[in-house]
């Protein structure tokens, strides 16, 4: 029984794997900086003593200065990223509700990952009705670079009256860049 289990398992392995022998390196990630930042991380793990080498940032930027704190350079950066074009848009085969939309400009001088944009909805006397975000498409934004975000909201009809503005932590900046 149990040499029948052993020999299942080992068909289940990708002809790749099943080939390699003791002491080859198995590459994980699907793209060359997820090579590179999978191989810093293993070498940190075994390297606990040294110094480690400093991140590349996920945007894609400049890697973070040592020293810098991550949450004031997120904030610098939020400073630079600007909405325009935001609205309500009817959502025409669902009743009663809408989508969120608009553009996000990166007004830095270096690439920027914004995870969502945060908005609200507020009723007609100044009531807050809901809050949502959205995550705009693509998230890595390049210096000057415009793209658009949206989130549809199924209980919010457009033409309620409603208007809708960014919440006063407006951005998610991924990983402090």
């Amino acid at each position: 029984m149990v040499g029948s289990m052993l020999v299942s398992t080992v068909a289940l392995i990708p002809q790749a794997a099943r080939t390699q022998t003791p002491g080859d390196i198995v590459v994980i990630g699907d793209s060359p900086l997820e090579w590179s930042e999978f191989q810093s991380r293993w070498n940190q793990l075994l390297n606990l003593s040294a110094p480690s080498a400093p991140a590349a940032s996920q945007s894609g930027g400049e890697p973070v200065a040592q020293g810098e704190d991550p949450q004031v350079l997120a904030k610098k950066l939020k400073k630079n990223l600007r909405v325009s074009n935001l609205r309500l848009d009817p959502i025409i085969r669902l009743n009663g509700s809408s989508v969120a939309a608009g553009s996000l400009t990166n007004g830095n001088k270096e690439s920027v990952t914004v995870s969502s944009v945060n908005f609200e909805i507020i009723g007609d006397r100044g009531k807050l009705i809901q809050t949502g975000s959205a995550s705009p498409q693509p998230s890595t934004l390049a210096p000057g670079q415009t793209v658009t975000f949206q989130a549809e909201l199924l209980t919010v009809p457009a033409d309620a009256g409603y208007k809708i503005k960014l919440s006063s932590d407006a951005f998610v900046v991924q990983g402090g860049v």
